[in-house]
């Protein structure tokens, strides 16, 4: 027993923290606080693991869609009072990069909704989800519809031989970008930060959203879509709010939202993997993908000590979880293993579940965004196949544990 609960304990990678940071914060206030920053969750009871296991259901699914719209709108209005205000043109520059931040965040946080929708995970009326999302989610993103992103994600992304392959559409679209294995390594940082801001890459990302919302749908889906769009335009110009819905919502949208999905995409996977014929499809299937989490410890006892943590937490952490991995998107790799789990619960489910013996492998994660971008530069520019050691293999050592009583005593030390 002992040996498998060995062979399945989290795995790290060989950058970033390697052990559970967010146990530091266990015995602190504000839990959900804590959940929220770092992304990784708290296991849950056998009864409430229960709970969590089913579709959260119609009522929470429009109370999420109607507190982000409205943070949107709100958003924008502030926008408007940014630029009337007069205010100092810093300030003014700040204010406004706030906006965008907040929109982007809301608005992957319902593109994150509907894909959660499409899974069956919220609600398990498919008509009924199909409606809601054209409505609420798709048509004002310019986005995919349910039945292309079904077949694109759902059925070929998602499935179990084609993650990470040739016929998976998420690796062919970073294939496109000229990622490959063996690229150098000045080529692989100059297109991850650089591709998104590309004229080419924004002018096909717009190409794109105005063709999967005016062309590619059913004809009715298209006439709603434009209706909406004629009347959302139409009240905008009427009272002068033109200049806004294009600063406020269209820019972030069209620009700034596709940069947060190419973050986010680009570190989801370990793309051009090849499967291990030693090991079964699930078991590869589970070492493509990996938990995203931030943080780092609590500081030890000092003021310079304490205000550098926070100042860390603000400039980085916070950042990254708002605009690269918001809502569930830590927890994207335990998604890809159950996608039936809401987003609302993900985060303590994969806490409670994760080293436990399952069919897929233990559990992988990475603590802070670049050392994710630094297990892909490893993997495409030196070959370094393997970022969390041997895996799966009972009988192998489990690398990580060099440092497991570094990381208990960082646990009780600030626990």
């Amino acid at each position: 027993m002992a040996q498998v609960k060995r062979c399945f304990a989290t795995r790290h990678s060989d950058y970033g923290y390697r052990f559970n940071v967010r146990a530091c914060y266990d015995g602190l206030p504000g839990q959900v606080l804590w959940t929220w920053l770092t992304g990784k969750g708290k296991p849950l009871t056998e009864a409430r693991l229960q709970g969590a296991l089913k579709p959260t259901g119609e009522v929470k699914l429009w109370g999420h869609l109607l507190f982000t719209w409205a943070i949107i709108l709100c958003t924008v209005g502030f926008g408007h009072y940014t630029l009337t205000a007069g205010l100092p043109l810093p300030l003014t520059g700040l204010m406004i990069a706030f906006c965008w931040l907040m929109v982007v965040n809301r608005l992957r946080s319902i593109q994150a909704t509907f894909h959660y929708l499409t899974h069956g995970a919220l609600i398990q009326n498919t008509i009924r989800a199909k409606r809601y999302a054209t409505c609420a989610m798709t048509a004002p993103l310019l986005y995919t519809g349910w039945d292309a992103y079904v077949g694109s994600h759902v059925r070929e992304h998602h499935h179990i031989r084609n993650l990470c392959s040739d016929g998976d559409p998420d690796q062919r679209f970073i294939a496109a970008q000229g990622f490959s294995i063996g690229m150098p390594e000045r080529t692989f940082w100059l297109r991850v930060w650089l591709t998104p801001f590309m004229p080419h890459f924004i002018a096909a990302r717009v190409m794109e959203s105005l063709y999967e919302s005016f062309v590619k749908p059913s004809t009715a889906e298209i006439q709603f879509r434009a209706t909406f769009w004629c009347v959302v335009i139409g009240l905008c110009a009427l009272h002068g709010l033109l200049w806004e819905l294009t600063l406020f919502y269209l820019f972030p949208l069209l620009v700034l939202f596709q940069h947060s999905m190419w973050l986010q995409l680009f570190t989801e996977h370990l793309w051009f993997s090849a499967r291990d014929p030693a090991f079964t499809e699930q078991q590869n299937y589970g070492k493509l993908t990996w938990g995203r989490f931030q943080g780092r410890p609590l500081p030890r006892k000092g003021l310079l000590s304490g205000l550098t943590w926070l100042a860390k937490a603000i400039v980085l952490d916070i950042p990254v979880r708002l605009y690269v991995y918001p809502q569930d998107l830590p927890n994207h790799d335990f998604h890809h293993r159950c996608p039936k789990v809401s987003y609302w619960r993900i985060a303590d489910v994969r806490a409670t579940i994760e080293n436990q013996p399952n069919r897929f492998g233990p559990q992988y994660e990475v603590w802070g965004f670049m050392s994710t971008l630094r297990v892909i530069r490893d993997h495409l520019c030196y070959g370094k196949s393997d970022p969390f050691g041997t895996f799966h293999n009972t009988n192998a050592p489990f690398r990580n544990n060099v440092r497991e009583n570094e990381s208990n005593e960082a646990i009780t030390r600030h626990s």
